[in-house]
């Protein structure tokens, strides 16, 4: 009789030392877990990012000559790398005063901060909302504005 009661014992302590690995394991998992879902985001919004940030000082848009009641596509450029003063101003106008149009047509479910800054640090404008409290994205590129070398910094907030 006392076998069984010893075997009992031993399944009952393997089971406590089984139970108190497994559960550090499970927390460790789900933590793993969590990094990678936060990294995949991450990685698909700054690709976005980079994706519109390329579009905007390439491309003129769509229509070439849009506004804010025909647009399509937004495109700042005259030129490769050369940014259309009206164009820009345009934007500016619709990311602080049509925001959610704006948003809607740009990046679609994500907030964005727009900014075109000389190397000076003259700020030209700014469009968009860039709240502290989610991850944000941003992206720099350079390019000429008014025959200037701007900094463009486009952030997408996820």
């Amino acid at each position: 009789m006392k076998k069984g009661q010893v075997w009992s014992l031993d399944f009952v302590t393997s089971l406590v030392i089984f139970t108190l690995v497994l559960i550090p394991l499970l927390f460790v998992w789900n933590y793993v877990n969590i990094q990678n879902m936060e990294q995949r985001t991450f990685d698909e919004i700054e690709t976005l990012a980079l994706s519109i940030s390329d579009s905007l000082i390439r491309t003129k848009g769509v229509p070439e000559n849009w506004n804010s009641s025909n647009v399509n596509v937004i495109g700042l450029a005259e030129g490769e790398n050369v940014l259309s003063i009206p164009k820009v101003s345009e934007f500016l106008y619709m990311g602080n005063n049509e925001y959610d149009l704006t948003k809607n047509i740009l990046v679609g479910r994500y907030d964005f901060f727009f900014s075109i800054t000389d190397l000076n640090g003259t700020v030209y404008g700014t469009a968009g909302s860039k709240p502290a409290d989610r991850t944000i994205v941003p992206v720099e590129r350079y390019c000429l504005y008014n025959n200037r070398v701007v900094k463009i910094e486009l952030a997408l907030i996820g």
